[in-house]
C-alpha cells in the first residue's frame, strides 16, 4: 500500500504469488518432459512415448491414453498445450 511496512495481507499476497510461480515452474519442467520435440505441445505420440513403460502400459493402455488426450485437450486441436496441462495439473475443470 506504499506505507513502507509490509502488512499481513501484503505478505500473504506475495507468498501466494511466489508459491503459484513455483508451482507453474514445476509444471513447466514436467510439461517439457512430455514435449519431446520442444514445440510447446504434447502430441498423442509424445504422450505415448513417455508412458511407453511396461508398468505404465499395464495401467494405461492405448484406450486410456486416448481418453486422457480427449479429456485434457480442451480446444480439440489434437495436442495438449501448456495451459491445458496446467489446468489438468491444478485439478481444475476445463473451460
Amino acid at each position: 500500500d506504499g506505507s513502507g511496512v509490509i502488512d499481513y495481507t501484503e505478505f500473504l499476497a506475495a507468498t501466494l504469488d511466489r508459491r503459484s510461480y513455483l508451482q507453474e515452474d514445476v509444471c513447466w519442467s514436467a510439461f517439457r518432459l512430455f514435449d519431446k520435440n520442444g514445440d510447446g505441445k504434447i502430441s498423442p505420440d509424445e504422450l505415448r512415448s513417455v508412458l511407453d513403460d511396461d508398468s505404465v502400459q499395464d495401467m494405461a493402455g492405448a484406450k486410456a491414453i486416448a481418453e486422457l488426450m480427449k479429456e485434457i485437450d480442451c480446444n480439440g486441436d489434437g495436442v495438449i498445450d501448456f495451459q491445458e496441462f496446467m489446468t489438468m495439473m491444478q485439478g481444475k475443470n476445463p473451460p
